[in-house]
């Protein structure tokens, strides 16, 4: 009879089979940290869309809150809180100066400028 030699382990399957538990575990470590980093980033991300959307409800009140004050009876009122004693101008306190076209050079627009300064005077 013949005895079975009890199989023995080899360094090198010993060494193969520790490397793969490594592996193993470093990608279950990766894997939960990878986990934990978007769950981290996705609480991040609804934070900021949530102020996102406070900033733009902000905006938008303060937009109509600014074409209210605009208007020009809101601003005839001011004018007569504040008592700046502003009138409307006469028609010879007004000066039109003439749209400056790409053609027109330099020269010509203080010529056309001085013309309409004479006619002021």
């Amino acid at each position: 009879m013949s005895r079975r030699k009890s199989a023995s382990l080899k360094p090198r399957s010993m060494i193969l089979s520790i490397a793969l538990c490594a592996a193993v575990c470093l990608a279950g470590i990766g894997f939960v940290w990878a986990k934990s980093e978007v769950w981290g980033l996705s609480r991040d991300i609804k934070k900021l869309e949530v102020r996102r959307d406070d900033l733009k409800r902000e905006n938008d009140t303060l937009q109509r809150t600014y074409a209210a004050m605009c208007t020009p009876r809101e601003l005839e009122a001011r004018v007569k809180r504040l008592n700046l004693g502003l009138t409307a101008p006469q028609p010879d306190q007004i000066v039109r100066l003439p749209e400056p076209t790409a053609f027109v050079r330099q020269s010509e627009f203080k010529r056309i400028y001085a013309s309409h300064a004479e006619e002021r005077d």
